[in-house]
């Protein structure tokens, strides 16, 4: 782990929210490397990654960054949602048809992420996953998953966003009488302490940082979580802006931090 001591200008966030920019997205393709089928799907998940992907039980897939830069005495957290809020869908459906189905929700998104991660904030994202099953690892939705997560993280790191990167995704429980023989399946309780607005996945973040030995304390008038689910009228739910009143984060919409 890399640590910095070098201490930079704060940045209010309200004036970063009000830059406009184009990105282009670089092209991304894949080739698995190997023909027997365990490998197959270790290749296409960790295609082009350097860090891997990790499933907790059955009730969380989470991929933490293989440094770190903390470079200020707090740690301010730039939190975010992904479907509906980072990426949207190419095909204009509510669901992606594939792991090659999404771009960003507009052309704003990467120009704010990286204004973000220069300022020194660590970007999470945390998001919910009903229809990703994460046992079996050679689970199709699974393997779709970590691979559409892959082609997003390799375009940030290309740039510049190599680091204070962490994903995390509430997965789909299993069910049926074949999941009762699966090894590592995880409660229901603890599925749903996972699952938005529960703040299983902030807590498991807290801990991964301790993990890391970043001892540093949350800088929360610094720290927001931006989702889509707030609870107006064209929101299927409220969840992101319940999320965040859990886990103490101040709460904006992705049409608030991207398009004002």
């Amino acid at each position: 782990m890399t640590k910095t001591t070098k201490n930079g200008p704060k940045s209010d966030i309200l004036s970063m929210m009000k830059k406009d920019g184009k990105v282009t997205k670089p092209s991304v393709s894949s080739k698995p490397k190997s023909s027997t089928p365990e490998t197959h799907i270790e290749e296409k998940v960790n295609n082009s990654d350097p860090s891997s992907w990790q499933v907790i039980g059955s009730h969380l897939i989470k991929k933490l960054p293989s440094s770190l830069s903390i470079s200020i005495d707090k740690i301010k957290i730039a939190a975010f949602d992904l479907d509906g809020t980072l990426i949207k869908t190419k095909s204009g459906g509510k669901f992606a048809r594939g792991p090659d189905d999404w771009q960003w929700w507009n052309d704003n998104v990467v120009e704010k992420l990286v204004e973000f991660h220069k300022d020194g904030y660590v970007i999470v994202i945390f998001s919910n996953q009903g229809g990703v099953l994460a046992v079996p690892k050679s689970s199709k939705s699974y393997i779709n998953f970590t691979t559409k997560l892959n082609q997003v993280t390799k375009e940030l790191q290309s740039h510049g966003i190599e680091s204070n990167l962490f994903i995390y995704a509430s997965p789909k429980r299993p069910s049926g009488k074949k999941s009762q023989t699966l090894p590592n399946l995880s409660s229901d309780s603890l599925h749903a302490s996972m699952r938005k607005p529960q703040s299983g996945m902030w807590d498991s973040f807290l801990q991964d940082l301790k993990d890391k030995d970043v001892l540093q304390e949350v800088d929360y008038d610094n720290s927001f979580f931006i989702g889509d689910a707030a609870g107006r009228k064209k929101d299927f739910s409220d969840s992101d802006l319940e999320f965040s009143k859990n886990i103490n984060l101040k709460f904006q919409t992705p049409d608030e931090l991207f398009t004002n």
